[in-house]
């Protein structure tokens, strides 16, 4: 019986789909649904932070988490910014507005869930390491080892 052979990360083929899929789209797992505009463009926005090939469906379902608490946290913070962060109560006296727990809240929930899959911690994360700043560097290197002629 044969043994797939996994492509050695070094591999010419390897680095051209690594190089390829970084402007890939990830698309939402099954059940996920992006309903708004500005759902597609933040989940294009945190679903970028790595290779397409490296998102797990448990990943992208947690995703999903971060784009809807995110959407959240803008539209709480839209209406902070036009009520001011002191509102007056009843008897006049200033008052810290409630959105402003709200919103520190569901910041940190999102953070949170950012750091369960490692969307801020590249350093560490084998997946991630060094991939997306080393694409421009071998895209340089591919053009002058090139024996093909590059357009100026």
């Amino acid at each position: 019986m044969s043994k797939l052979k996994r492509l050695d990360k070094n591999s010419v083929t390897k680095q051209v789909e690594n190089f390829t899929s970084v402007y890939e789209d990830v698309l939402p797992p099954n059940g996920i649904e992006l309903k708004t505009d500005e759902e597609k463009l933040i989940w294009q926005q945190f679903s970028r932070t790595r290779l397409a090939s490296d998102w797990r469906d448990i990943d992208l379902i947690l995703l999903h988490k971060i784009v809807k608490l995110e959407i959240n946290i803008r539209e709480y913070q839209d209406e902070l910014d036009q009520q001011g962060a002191i509102l007056e109560n009843k008897k006049g006296t200033p008052v810290a507005n409630p959105l402003v727990s709200v919103i520190d809240t569901i910041s940190r929930r999102q953070l949170k869930i950012i750091g369960s899959i490692n969307l801020n911690q590249t350093a560490h994360d084998p997946r991630t390491i060094n991939v997306l700043p080393n694409k421009k560097h071998e895209t340089d290197k591919l053009k002058e080892d090139s024996l093909l002629a590059m357009p100026e």
